[in-house]
């Protein structure tokens, strides 16, 4: 165990999602065609709820109507059905231009949310196979046998069976300092907390452990947060009137998915 090692794999998310986050706002949030997507966005919200709040008032007004002239006798100022039936379907019409161009800003942020995605694969096979088979850290406490499978014993020599793995256990020998030593000589462990060869760490709880850590802080501190109403990723993307044709020609109900969507 050494904190170079760990220091590595720390300082190669933190520059991987560092350089990420810049070339994503240089190469797509700093583009004309982005700020172009925005503003267009933008333009079509601000008319929507002008209209939404124009029709809400238009109805209140046509139930006072209804309430104060139940005989139905016509005025030159009263509000007609027919013309709460008309801004209906201009809401309606807005609402469909809002989705759309929401699921265009959206679909920005998740080609570089995509891209980002692909290059911390690549990264973690990369380090993957330069620890393999090497133990990185001794941790505090013994993990649980899924956390151990899936996780802390991830690449390691002797996964399936701990204790009676010479060659895990030469790796453990090697990784409390004692390397040079039989294996089969008892091991001193380096603090009173490590007394134990599942307490071994492998690289992947150490990435986990960045990705959920270093990975989320850059991201918040220099990632480019798309506007309220295109904020939903896929789930923007999904409300467009293009994902819904989509939907329906596949024999997709949107309705169900949308209902799916806001359960979870």
């Amino acid at each position: 165990m050494t904190v170079n090692d760990i220091g590595k794999i720390v300082l190669s998310v933190g520059v991987t999602q560092l350089l990420a986050d810049l070339l994503s706002r240089k190469f797509i949030f700093q583009s004309g065609s982005y700020k172009k997507s925005v503003a267009t966005f933008q333009r079509a919200k601000d008319k929507h709820d002008k209209t939404a709040a124009a029709l809400a008032a238009k109805r209140l007004l046509y139930e006072a109507q209804q309430q104060s002239n139940p005989g139905g006798k016509k005025s030159s100022q009263q509000i007609s059905a027919k013309s709460l039936e008309k801004d209906e379907k201009k809401l309606k019409f807005e609402s469909n231009d809002v989705t759309a161009t929401a699921a265009e800003v959206a679909r920005r942020h998740t080609s570089a949310n995509f891209s980002t995605a692909i290059v911390f694969f690549l990264l973690y096979r990369i380090l993957a196979a330069e620890y393999s088979g090497k133990i990185v850290a001794l941790l505090p406490f013994e993990p649980f046998h899924l956390l151990q499978k899936m996780m802390t014993f991830r690449g390691l020599a002797g996964a399936a069976g701990f204790d009676s793995s010479t060659e895990f256990h030469f790796l453990w020998v090697k990784a409390v300092g004692a390397g040079g030593e039989s294996i089969t000589k008892p091991m001193a462990p380096l603090s009173p907390d490590v007394n134990h060869a599942s307490q071994a760490c492998a690289f992947a709880f150490i990435y986990f452990l960045c990705n959920m850590s270093v990975k989320v802080v850059i991201n918040m501190i220099l990632g480019e947060k798309p506007p309220p109403g295109a904020d939903e990723g896929v789930g923007t993307l999904m409300n467009s009137p293009q994902s819904k044709k989509m939907m329906d020609a596949f024999g997709v109900d949107p309705q169900e998915v949308t209902g799916l969507k806001k359960k979870s």
